[in-house]
């Protein structure tokens, strides 16, 4: 009792000092004049008229601009005064500064124009940045700026000012893969401090939070209706985007910084999700008449066989070194299944040959399969990771489609059995669920060939499980509703939505074709379409792009990252087809 009514008093004590209450933000139609009349400041255009309404509105503390170029912030304009008394003051500074006018995205017609990100404050609070630990969850990412105070001068970090030094979900990283969280408090404080002149020690308890509402243009993320016509659309551009970031031999961009517009170094190179991407790529050429993605395809295909393909026992597998882990060899496996459905080819069948016989030579006899081989030893360590029991088994579903071995049906059999049944029942299992979505493509890969009830039953409460987790609209501060988390301060994942959507879709057509009620499950899976579709970058965050024509079509980890890994938009294409098929269908 002592205990709780000390945790009571402290956390009404930290609501009490950090709680910020936001007055509304402007009106809409004031909203769409403030950009087009910066943008008419940089075109030497007329600014237009203020709509009725908008000069009497105000905000918590003036409005804050930040002009960016090419991906870089070059300024900040505040002025604190009405909304529209404070944008055209900062319009009459803009044109006035003859550094501006010289500036090559000044203009009417650059290249690469100035773009604009306007904050209009809404409240503030104090920043609890001097309590360790609590200080990296102190700033709600997109919609919370900094700003700090030294002898009577201010200085702000606008919210995308914030985004712009790329310091959210970055503070705290977790042995959970893909998941970081938390804003670097010590870089906010240096900005700050090289703004104001003075050490950064100095700012040290005197920094505050103020949430604001940002305008930019084009807004991200934005609406969009996610009809067949615009899924399959969203995903030809994923597509695209991938083939422009594939090199001659086949091989991925890993990590597509679109900050800098090149490739981020000091990352490994994961074979799996080389192969993952392989056969979205094949799939898009499928499904939406894509020659060029069958060949990009292709040409993954030839890189692993020329460099990542070696020898397991008496059966080929993908990886390199002493130790080899299963989801390589299953993800290709899986990829080269997908390109043969699109035409026969002898290499690529020989490939698919030699990768299934590993797979069916690495099982228990209770049907798990052993994920690491040693090569020195040429036999398999009976551990198990992440993912790659879904993944194989959804491999040799589809080889069986192919090549019709009965051996690859049996073992995926034994393989679902274990996995949906015996391999998951333990003292709460229907209460906890792990990342299921390969296994349940498999289920549902397997209806007609196998008997998949037990298998189907699973996957239904696996989905109800992500329904206890997936964002409402008003559960979040921001338009993440569809998405999946379990709190307010942590960005949804994207990946995370799309391959929810991948098994749910085929789940669900099973499910329906048995006769289930699956209304649940279809509002669940509409909704995690809309956020895909408001996250990808069409054309995104721009201003923060160094080159947004090499982005588009990109899908970030988070809303707030400009990082771009080739199977985020894998699973986010595939989700989208997966969807725009079944819509198409009704």
């Amino acid at each position: 009792m002592v205990w709780l009514a000390l945790a009571a008093v402290g956390c009404g004590v930290i609501y009490q000092r950090a709680r910020i209450d936001a007055i509304p933000g402007p009106p809409k139609l004031a909203r769409a004049w403030v950009l087009s009349a910066l943008n008419a400041a940089r075109k030497g255009a007329p600014v237009p008229k203020p709509p009725e309404g908008a000069a009497d509105y105000r905000g918590a503390d003036g409005v804050i601009v930040d002009l960016f170029h090419r991906g870089v912030l070059i300024r900040t304009e505040r002025a604190g005064a009405s909304l529209v008394d404070g944008v055209m003051e900062i319009v009459r500074r803009l044109r006035s500064d003859p550094r501006i006018a010289q500036h090559p995205g000044w203009g009417a017609e650059p290249e690469q124009p100035i773009r604009f990100a306007v904050a209009v404050p809404l409240g503030d609070a104090p920043f609890l940045d001097v309590v360790p630990g609590l200080d990296l969850l102190g700033l709600v990412p997109l919609r919370e700026g900094v700003s700090a105070s030294v002898d009577g001068r201010t200085a702000h970090l606008s919210p995308h000012a914030v985004w712009a030094l790329a310091v959210l979900d970055e503070a705290v990283v977790t042995p959970i893969p893909d998941l970081s969280f938390g804003a670097d408090v010590d870089r906010l404080r240096q900005a700050l401090a090289r703004k104001l002149g003075v050490p950064a020690a100095q700012l040290r308890g005197k920094l505050r939070r103020f949430v604001a509402e940002t305008l930019t243009g084009p807004a991200y993320p934005a609406d969009e209706q996610p009809s067949p016509e615009a899924l399959r659309a969203a995903a030809r551009q994923g597509a695209a985007f991938l083939l422009r970031h594939q090199r001659r031999d086949g091989r991925f961009t890993y990590v597509y910084d679109a900050r800098a517009d090149e490739a981020r170094r000091g990352r490994g190179y994961s074979l799996a999700r080389h192969a993952g991407t392989t056969f979205f790529l094949a799939q898009a050429a499928r499904l939406l008449d894509m020659p060029e993605a069958r060949e990009g395809a292709r040409r993954a295909l030839r890189w692993v066989r020329r460099r990542a393909l070696t020898d397991c026992g008496q059966a080929k597998c993908v990886g390199g070194g002493r130790l080899i882990r299963l989801g390589g060899s299953a993800l290709t496996a899986l990829a080269t299944a997908e390109w043969l459905r699109g035409g026969t080819a002898e290499q690529e069948r020989k490939l698919l040959e030699q990768l299934t016989a590993h797979i069916r030579a690495v099982q228990r006899p209770d049907g798990e399969l052993m994920h690491d081989y040693d090569r020195k030893r040429k036999r398999p360590i009976d551990r198990q990771r992440m993912y790659y029991s879904g993944e194989a088994a959804l491999a040799l579903l589809r080889a069986h489609r192919v090549l019709g071995d009965a051996r690859d049906l049996a073992t995926v059999a034994s393989l679902m059995r274990h996995l949906t049944g015996g391999g998951w029942s333990f003292f709460g299992s229907r209460y906890f669920y792990g990342e299921e979505h390969w296994t349940c493509q498999a289920v549902a890969a397997g209806a007609g060939r196998l008997d998949v009830a037990s298998g189907l039953d699973f996957c239904l409460r696996w989905s109800e499980f992500q329904r206890r987790i997936q964002y409402g609209p008003t559960e979040t501060q921001w338009p993440a509703w569809g998405a999946y988390g379990v709190g307010p301060v942590l960005l949804p994942r994207i990946t995370a939505i799309a391959s929810r959507v991948e098994a749910g879709v085929p789940i669900y057509r099973v499910a329906l074709a048995r006769g289930d009620d699956v209304g649940e499950l279809r509002t669940q899976l509409a909704a995690s379409v809309s956020a895909l579709m408001r996250f990808r970058w069409s054309p995104g965050p721009i201003h923060l792009m160094k080159n947004p024509a090499a982005a588009l079509g990109g899908f970030p980890m988070t809303q707030a990252s400009l990082q771009v890994r080739n199977d985020f938009v894998q699973h986010a294409g595939s989700a989208m087809l997966a969807w725009a098929e079944q819509l198409s269908d009704e």
